[in-house]
């Protein structure tokens, strides 16, 4: 039940006018919208019938029994840190700051060439309690350089003849106006950057170091962004060395926050950290960009800016390193998780030579299922009461009284002119109760009923988490196919495979089959099940095998070796398949993903290969 004095508005009542017919109608585009309900108010859910109907009220916070909450790839993504309360001038201005900021640290990766002199270790002047830390390295070596150039240089988008053509087109999206790119910015800037989120006085701030190469024209440029940008010295500090320039971006006391840094970097510096050694030392070769994360400081992070990190904290821990790189064929990213416990995807040796026995199909997936996928699952749903929950939400009793027909016919009188604009503050007022009591118990003559279905109990959803789960451990599960202009995926090109550790595959047919079946389906016929494996190949299967491409076996060889997921998709397909999704895409190749782990560690590489 909706204690808002604006709630939401809905499509049509439960069994009144049809939508599209005279009654209740939705508000044209661009029309006063009203608020939405708070959290645990009603929402409507449409039956199968097609008329929308009152949901029961249930108590906020309580669990679903049978309903466990999406849990989203990652789990969790921090936060930038809050904006000054000072106004929408103020917000938009340290957003500008940080665009900025980012312009001279990252955008600059297609001009390195044109700026000779490199700077120090960004990481010798941040505090080694910083959270987060992000290094772009424009001249790494003599190697990267021109192999860099050369993949860019694909892209008719990014082929700039100098400095001030890439600045002032990265300056324009920032919105700011005033600064001269030549003179503000790449008349002092380096090679080498970084840029690391830290905590000062239970307050998040972002510090930026950048390279310079002329300490006066720095200083003037600073003050030309920050001026243009409208921030004040107490959102936005700096201090001008011979060599970089330190910078700390945050809501508020920016200068104090700018002295405890260089104190704090100056008697244990990020680059003397034993755990970013550690993480640092991993990455092989020289890297483009380094990006670093110590995850108990992001958690802390994320709790200090009104986010629940329990879900974070409780899949992550310990420190991530990546690295990104150029390669002969384009792009790689590497990383590596120095986890606080074992990764528990410790993958098999075997996974991508099994993965390329698969047909040359536009993309494949293959993973191997840890052994004790039965236990994973018990621990990651059952932390967060998804499977054991004691307690189950029951459906309360609206406290509100139902429509009688006389308010009903009010309700949908005072509707239209709430929508053509034309009912009195008061008119308004009485809308908003009659319409919070209908969602809430109906009418009189269709009130609102307890008859909904919850879906499955806590124990059903375990014994059938728990079959799937004992059928599928330590086994390599495949899939592959062609895309389709018409279909997206040619279905007739699909390859699917389970390859189980024991000689159930008749099991996991039938459990598929009883699945399929309850959502009034049928698995298509082709489905074989024979000893350990289950399959389906569809009548037109790409001939060939991935090793048989290049690409695909240049990757395997860079994949961790003890491989649990994989994933290939072959981008020149999908730019030729969809051209339109892909303007200016044609430079593309093929895109490839590896996970594993090494020594208890989750680690992988990604790679995106580019045409000759």
């Amino acid at each position: 039940m909706s204690s808002d004095a604006n709630p939401q508005q809905y499509p049509g009542p439960p069994s009144g006018p049809a939508y599209g017919s005279p009654g209740p109608q939705q508000p044209p585009p661009g029309a006063y919208q009203p608020q939405q309900s708070p959290p645990g108010a009603y929402q409507p859910q449409q039956s199968p019938q097609g008329a929308y109907q009152p949901v029961p009220y249930v108590e906020p916070g309580a669990p679903q029994a049978g309903q466990p909450p999406y849990l989203p790839p990652g789990a969790y993504v921090p936060v930038p840190p809050p904006q000054p309360r000072g106004g929408r001038g103020a917000k938009v201005a340290v957003a500008a700051i940080l665009s900025v900021v980012l312009i001279a640290a990252v955008g600059a990766v297609v001009l390195f060439k044109f700026v000779l002199k490199g700077g120090p270790d960004p990481a010798e002047s941040f505090p080694a309690s910083a959270g987060m830390y992000l290094e772009v390295n424009l001249d790494p070596s003599l190697d990267q350089t021109p192999k860099l150039l050369e993949h860019l240089s694909k892209f008719e988008d990014l082929d700039y003849d100098s400095t001030d053509d890439l600045l002032t087109d990265l300056l324009e999206e920032t919105g700011l106006e005033g600064v001269d790119a030549e003179e503000d910015l790449t008349s002092w800037i380096g090679n080498r950057h970084g840029l690391a989120m830290w905590t000062y006085q239970d307050q998040p701030y972002a510090v930026v170091s950048l390279a310079s190469t002329d300490a006066g024209a720095a200083e003037d440029g600073l003050a030309s962004i920050r001026a243009a940008a409208g921030a004040t010295e107490d959102q936005m500090a700096y201090t001008v060395e011979d060599d970089h320039v330190l910078m700390v971006v945050g809501e508020q006391d920016a200068a104090a926050a700018l002295e405890a840094a260089r104190s704090e970097a100056g008697a244990d510096p990020l680059s003397a950290s034993a755990d970013y050694d550690e993480a640092r030392s991993w990455l092989d070769g020289d890297q483009l960009a380094v990006y670093w994360v110590d995850m108990d400081a992001v958690a802390e992070l994320a709790e200090m800016t009104g986010e629940d990190a329990d879900m974070f904290s409780e899949f992550y821990s310990g420190q991530l390193i990546a690295g990104f790189s150029a390669f002969d064929q384009g792009f790689e990213l590497s990383y590596r998780l120095f986890g606080d416990r074992d990764d528990p995807w410790t993958g098999s040796g075997d996974l991508l030579a099994g993965m390329g026995e698969l047909p040359a199909a536009d993309f494949a997936a293959t993973v191997h299922v840890p052994e004790d996928i039965g236990e994973l699952t018990e621990e990651w749903l059952g932390a967060y009461g998804l499977l054991y929950g004691e307690a189950t939400a029951e459906p309360a009793e609206p406290a509100l009284d139902p429509l009688t027909a006389e308010e009903y016919a009010e309700y949908l009188e005072l509707e239209t002119g709430y929508y053509a604009g034309t009912l009195t503050p008061e008119e308004e007022s009485r809308y908003f109760e009659l319409e919070n009591r209908y969602w809430t118990a109906g009418t009189e003559e269709d009130p609102w009923v307890d008859d909904y279905d919850t879906g499955p109990t806590a124990e059903e959803i375990q014994a059938q988490v728990t079959e799937i789960t004992d059928l599928l451990a330590g086994a390599d599960l495949s899939v592959a196919g062609d895309f389709s202009a018409d279909e997206g995926v040619n279905p007739e090109s699909m390859l699917l495979s389970a390859h189980l550790a024991e000689d159930r595959a008749a099991d996991l047919q039938a459990l598929v089959e009883e699945l399929v079946a309850e959502e009034g389906g049928a698995l298509p016929e082709g489905v074989t099940a024979d000893g350990a494996e289950i399959s389906y190949t569809g009548g037109e299967t790409a001939s060939g095998t991935l090793a048989e491409d290049a690409r695909f076996s240049d990757f395997a060889a860079a994949a961790p070796d003890q491989a649990a997921v994989a994933v290939w998709v072959d981008l020149a397909a999908a730019v030729e398949t969809y051209p339109e999704d892909f303007d200016g895409g044609e430079p593309l190749s093929a895109f490839a993903w590896a996970h594993g782990s090494d020594g208890g560690d989750g680690t992988g590489v990604l790679r995106l290969y580019l045409t000759d």
